[in-house]
């Protein structure tokens, strides 16, 4: 295969991947602050499966992009490059946090318990890690697209 082959495989899984978390992480949050347990307890109720989904497609998407790198004799230590390492390193970080977010909100809506659902969906830290994965995955695409040097 070629470098344009990879390049593009590269970017459809990293397209699908972001797809696969931000977009139901948005939904998520959005359905933990309506309340309703019983649509909370079914939302949530995938929230794993949709997780491991989009993990293995940054996960693909990332060996594509080091597939790229290799056969487009792209510097793989280029500091834009070093750049989107330390980027997609703080977007897992996130996404752990988020997931960790979900799985709490999930056990407490299959509890029953309605205030700690409450309390979960209207702490800042749910909309604090929306941003971040929001401002990071822009952040990445910035730097995939323009190659600033940085450093």
């Amino acid at each position: 295969m070629d470098f344009l082959v990879f390049k593009w495989l590269h970017i459809g899984s990293m397209f699908m991947a972001t797809a696969l978390a931000v977009g139901p992480f948005v939904v998520l949050y959005l359905v933990a602050r309506s309340g309703d347990l019983p649509s909370i307890r079914r939302a949530f109720s995938f929230s794993t499966t949709i997780g491991r989904i989009g993990g293995a497609m940054y996960g693909l998407g990332i060996l594509f992009g080091i597939f790229a790198a290799l056969t487009g004799a792209i510097d793989v230590t280029a500091t834009w490059l070093l750049t989107a390492y330390v980027l997609v390193v703080l977007l897992g970080v996130n996404g752990l946090l988020a997931e960790r977010w979900m799985g709490r909100v999930h056990t407490a809506a299959e509890a029953g318990g309605s205030d700690e659902v409450d309390r979960l969906a209207q702490a800042p830290s749910a909309m604090t890690l929306l941003t971040i994965m929001v401002v990071v995955t822009l952040a990445i695409i910035y730097v995939m697209v323009v190659k600033p040097t940085l450093f």
